[in-house]
């Protein structure tokens, strides 16, 4: 059976089986959205077509520091805990622009879907000693509330009738807080502060984009609100659900 801890801990990460992403070209423009559509992570995954059957360029590193892989390995099973999802997880080349991207495409058997992490964007959090590690923490859950939004199907009823992915972003941003409500009652030192300021820093004003993912104030509102709900009122992960799309509802 896979688990959660042999599917994203065993060897540090699951790198798609041991194979790894690189970048290509015709890529996701990486201005808007963390989300791929399934063109846009053969691209980025730079799958290619040999004899009509699909192979994948060779792995690179993952991010250089074994005790951090590992570190992160045990986090994102903590989110995985939490969130009740068990996506592969893998870093990318994201040369053009710093990003994280979550695909419901299951590039690993027995999986929920896939997370990726771009270097760079790895790079830039880490450079805070800090305050890096909950920032990494904080956007990983956020993508991984994007895997268990297409679990559940809430995505769908987000997206109804709305012009851009605003009210899912949010949603996964509250998400991510409310892996941090509960990880604090875990660890008092955890830095949830941290997770909540990234988010705001990920803010952007293209309020009529179809990508757009919320305002600064949004997103860090959405962050506190998840952290509440995890933290102050230490609800289910149901519960949780049910009122992040109640509050991204009434409020967006």
């Amino acid at each position: 059976m896979l688990t959660r801890r042999c599917c994203i801990a065993g060897c540090g990460l699951l790198l798609f089986g041991g194979i790894g992403a690189r970048a290509a070209d015709a890529r996701h423009n990486p201005s808007y959205g963390c989300s791929l559509t399934a063109s846009e992570a053969s691209n980025i995954l730079g799958d290619k077509q040999d004899g009509g059957n699909v192979r994948e360029m060779p792995s690179i590193p993952k991010s250089g520091d074994k005790d951090f892989d590992r570190a992160l390995a045990e986090t994102l099973v903590r989110i995985s805990d939490c969130l009740n999802v068990t996506p592969s997880f893998a870093y990318f080349d994201d040369h053009d622009s710093p990003n994280a991207f979550a695909l419901r495409e299951k590039r690993v058997a027995g999986t929920d879907g896939t997370v990726l992490f771009g270097q760079r964007l790895l790079k830039q959090l880490m450079a805070d000693p800090e305050a890096g590690d909950a920032a990494v923490a904080g956007i990983c859950a956020h993508e991984f509330g994007h895997v268990l939004q297409w679990k559940v199907g809430v995505d769908e009823i987000l997206l109804d009738g709305q012009p851009t992915v605003k009210r899912v972003e949010l949603h996964a941003d509250f998400l991510a807080g409310y892996f941090a409500g509960v990880r604090k009652l875990q660890q008092s030192s955890f830095n949830a502060a941290v997770i909540a300021l990234t988010q705001f820093n990920a803010g952007d004003n293209m309020l009529k984009h179809p990508k757009h993912h919320g305002t600064p104030k949004e997103r860090g509102d959405a962050i506190v609100k998840g952290y509440q709900t995890g933290h102050d009122d230490r609800k289910s992960l149901l519960d949780a659900l049910n009122i992040g799309e109640k509050y991204v509802k009434a409020n967006f």
